[in-house]
């Protein structure tokens, strides 16, 4: 029998015999970097080979996508005419097989062998025993474990809880991945086609939308709506429970907690949803299961008028008060970090306590919302990142949880968006007693040279006073006068390029972006909690595993940290990365085995993977995070080097350990 002759028919094919669920053309072009009316060709020349194979079908369905029919016979009779052919490639990267190895893992209750997912993804045994690596340190995240019985085959060992976590999380992965680029569907539903096929590739029995309408008719039953993300990570969670009830592996939840949630209106709808469950696929749901749908109520990220931020005092008092203060506490932190003030911004006080209430009770009770713009964030603002993820002391402090990055990066768009309010409202009151005519010229010029500019008055130096100082951020004059409260700007009556950018280098300083020069006086006490003997050049490693080890027994040796330390620091990273973006990651152990506030320094020859991200400078952090002075400290700090792209092409260039920690303490 004569092979597919054209490479990327050939390619073509070896991708739709991989794909479990249809794929649409415009994936398929993407993936092989040409245009549609190219994959449309190809696939016409794809359909005529597969004419040769008997039980074989090409599908191609508007709006669904491409998929194959085949019976298992025909479809290894395809697999072996690929393998010997002219042209073969691996269609899968590391983490795409690292994915599929636990989707099928997942789907069966019979061990899978090497050689079994090794044929499926067209790899070696060898790869296969590398990418396990890779799928153990997903599942730990989870507390999940591979059993690899020799001459048998694999399985994933855990409690059920966690199984579930596991499973839910990975659809949700698998789900983002194929919605990247895509527009969302219209209309009251809230999956699309290929959403709820990776739902049945895992849950089988699922029925279509069922379980989805009757979502859709309990938040009608709500005074709010939950988020997409919140709904569909509920959706998929439900579906999973009631495919592991039909199996007998039904979860149990502690009589306390249970007793606790039934004290709020939550669970109420909860229960309403089980016996629609109950009426309409012919599953009971123990309370248990009852009880888990409460906790994904609760936690779920809200959207109705009970949010709307124009009431800052009666949503604030409708709140609990460790919110509040935990929502005070973290502006706090994040204002002397950023060197900002953030006192006049209410749309952050309320917006970041709304989101807080429901954070916390999801870190609590073991839940953690998707954040499908996690790579995004972690990309576009590190430092933002960086400084939101510092906050993560005060949620370990007050409530005993971990915070997820996830979660971070949702901390992230508030100070964010709280930033890009102060960008826009610079306000001043402009001075000037050379008459209306001049006074029109400079306003005129003043709006056009200077962004985010909110010019409240124009006023003679006599009248300033008629002003509240409250109406404005300071004084643009054209006069030379002092006031006592306000700053007062000096500029030529016939407003120059230098008066411009002088303003335009204010306003930036004012909203956080120059705060190097209010760092300067900190450079001692920065001195303090970085050692030259513990910054270490062009460290050769290949994990994160094995650097923590040793900078960890550096700081061991030393007598910073006690033994136990470097543990709690593994134990941590497969929680949650603390990869910050720009090549940066700061892991940390716990703070009971701090002996004394330290950070050490890794700058690696060349860069590991860390989660996912590729790390080339590393912090590893032995603070003690209960006091807060230390770590505000390194923070404010840190901000500034992520945010300065000169600082980080300073780290990476330092020819010696006291080159790269002058880098750190001094203004670049």
């Amino acid at each position: 029998m004569k092979n597919i002759s054209n490479e990327r028919c050939q390619r073509i094919l070896q991708i739709l015999i991989s794909e479990r669920e249809p794929i649409t053309s415009e994936e398929l072009a993407k993936k092989l970097t040409v245009s549609n009316r190219t994959v449309r060709n190809d696939l016409d020349k794809v359909e005529e080979y597969l004419s040769k194979f008997e039980g074989t079908e090409l599908h191609k369905k508007p709006r669904i996508g491409i998929w194959l029919e085949t019976t298992d016979q025909s479809r290894q009779v395809l697999l072996n005419s690929i393998k010997s052919g002219p042209v073969y490639a691996d269609p899968y990267s590391s983490l795409e097989r690292q994915r599929y190895i636990i989707k099928r893992l997942m789907q069966t209750e019979e061990l899978l062998t090497m050689q079994v997912l090794a044929d499926e993804i067209f790899v070696s045994r060898v790869t296969i025993y590398k990418d396990l690596e890779g799928v153990e340190e997903w599942l730990a995240k989870y507390e999940l474990k591979l059993n690899k019985k020799q001459n048998y085959g694999i399985e994933i060992v855990g409690k059920e809880t966690n199984w579930r976590k596991a499973a839910t999380a990975l659809l949700i992965e698998l789900k983002k991945d194929d919605r990247k680029g895509k527009e969302s569907q219209t209309g009251y539903q809230r999956l699309n086609p290929i959403d709820l096929n990776h739902i049945k590739e895992l849950i089988p029995t699922i029925e279509d939308r069922k379980i989805e309408n009757i979502l859709i008719q309990a938040e009608k039953r709500m005074k709010y709506t939950i988020s997409d993300e919140a709904f569909i990570a509920l959706l998929i969670h439900i579906a999973i429970s009631i495919e592991r009830i039909k199996g007998n592996k039904d979860i149990k939840m502690p009589l306390k907690q249970l007793a606790d949630l039934k004290a709020n209106s939550e669970y109420e709808i909860a229960a309403w949803i089980a016996n629609e469950l109950g009426r309409e696929l012919g599953v009971k749901m123990p309370k248990s299961e009852i009880g888990y749908i409460t906790l994904h109520l609760l936690g779920a990220k809200l959207f109705g008028p009970t949010n709307r931020i124009n009431d800052p005092e009666s949503i604030l008092n409708n709140l609990e008060p460790e919110i509040i203060q935990l929502t005070r506490d973290i502006i706090a932190l994040t204002e002397n970090i950023l060197s900002v003030d953030f006192s006049h911004d209410d749309n952050l006080l309320t917006g970041l306590a709304l989101h807080l209430r429901t954070t916390v009770k999801r870190l609590k009770y073991g839940l953690s919302l998707r954040n499908p713009l996690l790579d995004e964030i972690k990309r576009k603002f590190p430092s933002i990142f960086g400084a939101a993820w510092a906050t993560s002391i005060l949620f370990e402090k007050n409530f005993g949880i971990r915070i997820t990055e996830e979660e971070i990066a949702y901390l992230t768009i508030h100070i964010g968006a709280a930033l890009e309010r102060m960008k826009r409202s610079a306000r001043v009151l402009v001075v000037c007693s050379s008459g209306i005519g001049t006074s029109q010229l400079v306003v005129s010029r003043l709006e056009k040279g200077v962004k985010n500019l909110d010019i409240v008055g124009v006023t003679s130096i006599h009248d300033v006073d008629y002003y509240r100082t409250s109406e404005y951020d300071f004084i643009i004059s054209t006069v030379p006068f002092s006031h006592p409260e306000k700053q007062v700007v000096l500029i030529d009556v016939f407003t120059t390029d230098e008066n411009i950018k002088m303003i335009n280098g204010l306003i930036n300083s004012k909203n956080g972006k120059n705060t190097m020069k209010a760092i300067k006086n900190e450079e001692d006490s920065i001195k303090e909690i970085f050692k030259e003997d513990l910054i270490f050049i062009d460290v050769e490693l290949d994990s994160k595993e094995e650097l923590v080890k040793y900078m960890g027994k550096k700081l061991t040796e030393k007598g910073y940290v006690k033994k136990g330390f470097i543990e709690s620091a593994i134990k941590r990273e497969k929680l949650t990365s603390t990869a910050v973006g720009n090549g940066v990651a700061i892991p940390h152990g716990e703070q009971q085995f701090v002996i004394k506030p330290v950070i050490a320094v890794s700058r690696l020859k060349k860069k590991i993977d860390w989660s996912g991200s590729p790390v080339k400078i590393v912090f590893l952090l032995a603070l003690k995070f209960e006091t807060g002075k230390d770590t505000r400290k390194f923070f404010k700090k840190f901000y500034n080097i992520l945010d300065d792209d000169l600082v980080l092409k300073s780290l990476s260039e330092a020819k010696s350990p006291e080159q790269l920690l002058q880098c750190i303490v001094t203004e670049s």
